[in-house]
Parts: structure tokens; C-alpha cells; sequence
């Protein structure tokens, strides 16, 4: 009688520990946060990967305010201060062997100062962490992926710091343009330049967004973002956007920098980096 009430305390004890274990386990480590974000930028949070057998990857150029937890296949975040909670969705998503690398939104509703991060996987919090809302925000370029650039083919920017992009329609634009100008029939030179000089007009009244400048020999051109996302750059997350090269750009060293739009107003500008304009 006594052994199986000792078999029987024993498995009971250990299905106990298996559950603690597993309740534990859905408590994710966050291993990155960024030093300091303004409200309404994004940022990259590092942690430990929720589902190691299922590779996760999306590419995303906003953010979104959730109203309260909801259920979601990848983890949300909680983020506190002065009594005040936000929920928010990550947007770029990127699943690296036992870790996972994305972007979220500072609250356009926080205050300079310290915040409260929880990382929530499925209804349960991970441990706080913290991070710092600043006054003033802070971008920058670490290259261009593969360092260089051609003619009228899509090239990717790297950095940190950027903010979602606002909505454009660009396929309302190309239509409008093949209805007046008859754009498909164009040579692609014109095509690029009727293009970005269309969709400018509208990208100028977003309150919102990253503009791209590039200078070469006095001359100065302005792409629009056409595809946001995340990835590793030697050896650290970075997100990344991309833009179609101008087609008159000439072979040689080109000067790249980022405008960041908030507000209705650009707020900044980043140091400008060199990329090399290959045939």
C-alpha cells in the first residue's frame, strides 16, 4: 500500500513539475531593447524564440495599437508607464535559430521617461523590462546591403530608428498613369520618373514616414519606400527598407541619407553614408 501511494505521489509530483516547467517556459527572456525611442518610432526587440520547429519571417511597414491582449501565433507587447498601459502588435518578424528578432511602436502616447516592457506570449507576461522613451529622436544608416546600387533595380537600406510608413496607393497611381500617359509603354526610364513624381504627391501629405536621398555630382534624388522588413547585419538586427534606384545615377560613389517624417514634418536627417553605383 505504502509503494503505491509512493508511485502514485510521484508521478503526481512529477506531472506538477512538468507543468511548472512549461509555465515557466512560456515566460520569454528578452535579451534586446533599444536605449531610447521617441513615441511613434520603431524600435527591434530581441527574445528568446517561442517555437524553434516553426520558422517565422513577414515583413511589415506599420504598427499597431491593440485595445487590450488579444490571441495572436507570435508574441505581443505590454508597455507601461505612469500608470498608463499600451498594447501593440511587433510588425517585421524574423525567427533565427533559438531567438526572434521584430519591430514595434513606442506609444504616441507615452511621455520622456522610463517604460515598463512585458513581452506576452499567448495570455502570460514575461518579467518587466525596461526601456527609456526620449525627446528627441535619433536614426541611422549601417549601409547598403551588399554595397552597391544599379540603375533602375531595387537596393535595400539598413539602420535603426525608422518610423511606420503611412499609405500610399501605388497601384491607384500606376493606373491614373496608364490612363494619362500610357504608362506601360513608356521606356523605363520615364516609367520611374512619371512614377515617383506621381506617388510624391502624395507621400508629402503623410504625417508620417522615411524619404530617402541620394546625391551624386550636385544632383539630388528622392526615393519613396516600397518594402520594409528586419534582418541581421553583421552580427546585429537591423530594419531595412527598400527603394528602386534612380535610372540616371552615374557609375561611381553615390551619397546616401534618410529623412524622418513625424508629424507632418521632417525631423530629422541621418549622416549620410557612401554606396558605389555599379553599371
Amino acid at each position: 500500500m505504502m509503494k503505491r501511494f509512493l508511485a502514485v505521489w510521484s508521478v503526481l509530483l512529477l506531472i506538477t513539475f512538468v507543468l511548472t516547467q512549461v509555465a515557466l517556459a512560456r515566460k520569454l527572456k528578452v535579451y534586446h531593447l533599444p536605449e531610447s525611442i521617441v513615441p511613434g518610432q520603431l524600435g527591434i526587440i530581441v527574445f528568446e524564440n517561442p517555437d524553434v520547429e516553426h520558422a517565422v519571417t513577414r515583413s511589415n511597414c506599420t504598427a499597431d495599437k491593440l485595445i487590450s491582449w488579444v490571441k495572436s501565433d507570435v508574441p505581443i507587447l505590454r508597455i507601461e508607464q505612469n500608470g498608463k498601459q499600451v498594447w501593440t502588435s511587433l510588425g517585421s518578424y524574423q525567427s533565427v535559430g533559438d531567438s526572434c528578432i521584430a519591430t514595434f511602436m513606442a506609444p504616441t502616447t507615452f511621455q520622456a521617461g522610463r517604460a515598463t516592457v512585458f513581452l506576452v506570449n499567448g495570455s502570460d507576461p514575461s518579467i518587466p523590462y525596461y526601456m527609456t522613451i526620449g525627446a528627441k529622436p535619433e536614426a541611422k544608416l549601417a549601409g547598403v546591403e551588399g554595397g552597391t546600387i544599379k540603375p533602375l533595380t531595387k537596393f535595400r537600406v539598413l539602420g535603426d530608428g525608422f518610423v511606420p510608413e503611412g499609405f500610399v496607393d501605388e497601384k491607384k497611381a500606376r493606373a491614373e498613369l496608364e490612363e494619362n500617359l500610357g504608362l506601360s509603354k513608356l521606356p523605363p526610364a520615364e516609367q520611374w520618373t512619371d512614377l515617383n513624381h506621381r506617388i510624391m504627391k502624395d507621400w508629402d501629405k503623410l504625417s508620417g514616414g522615411n524619404f530617402l536621398y541620394l546625391e551624386q555630382n550636385g544632383k539630388t534624388w528622392r526615393g519613396f519606400v516600397e518594402g520594409c522588413g528586419i534582418e541581421m547585419w553583421n552580427g546585429s538586427p537591423r530594419m531595412l527598407l527598400e527603394f528602386t534606384a534612380p535610372p540616371d545615377i552615374q557609375a561611381g560613389p553615390i551619397s546616401i541619407s534618410l529623412g524622418i517624417r513625424m508629424n507632418s514634418s521632417e525631423v530629422m536627417r541621418t549622416t549620410p553614408i557612401t554606396a558605389t553605383v555599379t553599371p
